[in-house]
């Protein structure tokens, strides 16, 4: 018999010998343009929101927060691949497209989840390196590009192979469920390690907002985890695997909808990004801390 994977019924993979559509799959292409025209333009403006913020103000423009702003970037890759490329299967073929080339679009989608998780695990480990800089990383600060250049390089790596691997096995193959399940877990584990460690003060006290925001991002992802690989151990469980597949829309506005809950945090959390969102959207702010955001950190801690 002949090995097969839960992902050949995604249900936006219609069957050739398939005609017409259910309730189910109509109740999917439903939850498709609701992220594609509501909930992926609002997340796509908040991250753009971060990466504006960041890129204007010299305070904002740390080596921390280059994590911050690489997470936004991957973030909108990420939330814009896999639903335009829906609408797009949806309106122009029928729903009905060669499963490789479908394989490699949903690769596209699982290279930037994956640069996104990178990027958030690095934002959280940026306080510890931060703390043992003089000892460890005397030129960390000097070499951040070549972090960066390396998580791209990486990354792009992970696409060839996910890629390679999905256009001569198919579905039958779940390589980038397992790296990027393994990728979220040591993220998690490692921004949980980290969290409980700066709450003895052996950090950077003032960074604690990093790692709590960190943390929200994370928890955001979670269900999305749970559920895609529920649906690969219910796989030999059809009616329970279905249901998962049309109901993975939930998880998936969550993980989508976590740079607005980003925005919110900094906002609660960091005063320097509260007074850069209120001038963004014309609020009055108080002269002093709005020219203190045209300041370097490295000045002000001189």
């Amino acid at each position: 018999m002949t090995e097969t994977s839960a992902w050949e019924n995604d249900p936006h993979v219609q069957k050739p010998n398939e005609t017409g559509r259910s309730a189910l799959e109509y109740l999917s292409l439903t939850t498709d343009y609701l992220s594609f025209l509501v909930i992926c333009p609002a997340a796509v403006l908040a991250d753009v929101l971060i990466i504006c913020v960041v890129l204007k103000y010299k305070r904002l423009k740390t080596r921390t927060n280059m994590y911050l702003l690489n997470f936004a970037i991957f973030h909108i890759l990420y939330i814009v691949s896999t639903p335009l490329f829906h609408v797009v299967l949806d309106v122009f073929y029928e729903g009905v497209l060669d499963v490789h080339w479908f394989c490699m679009w949903t690769r596209l989608e699982n290279s930037a989840m994956a640069l996104a998780i990178t990027c958030i695990a690095g934002f959280g480990l940026d306080v510890y390196l931060e703390a043992r800089q003089p000892s460890w990383f005397p030129r960390y600060d000097q070499r951040i590009n070549y972090v960066f250049a390396f998580l791209y390089f990486f990354h792009t790596l992970f696409y060839i192979i996910s890629s390679s691997i999905c256009f001569n096995h198919g579905f039958n193959s779940n390589f980038s469920t397992y790296f990027l399940t393994t990728e979220y877990l040591l993220t998690a584990i490692l921004l949980l390690y980290l969290g409980i460690k700066n709450k003895s003060g052996r950090m950077v006290a003032s960074k604690d907002w990093v790692l709590s925001t960190s943390l929200t991002i994370v928890i955001c992802w979670l269900p999305l985890f749970v559920c895609y690989n529920l649906i690969d151990a219910f796989h030999s469980v059809r009616d329970v695997e279905i249901v998962l597949w049309y109901l993975a829309f939930l998880p998936e506005y969550l993980a989508y909808s976590c740079s607005m809950i980003t925005v919110w945090r900094l906002w609660k959390s960091n005063q320097q990004f509260k007074v850069a969102f209120r001038k963004f959207f014309r609020r009055n702010v108080p002269s002093a801390e709005y020219e203190e955001l045209f300041v370097s950190e490295n000045t002000i801690t001189k």
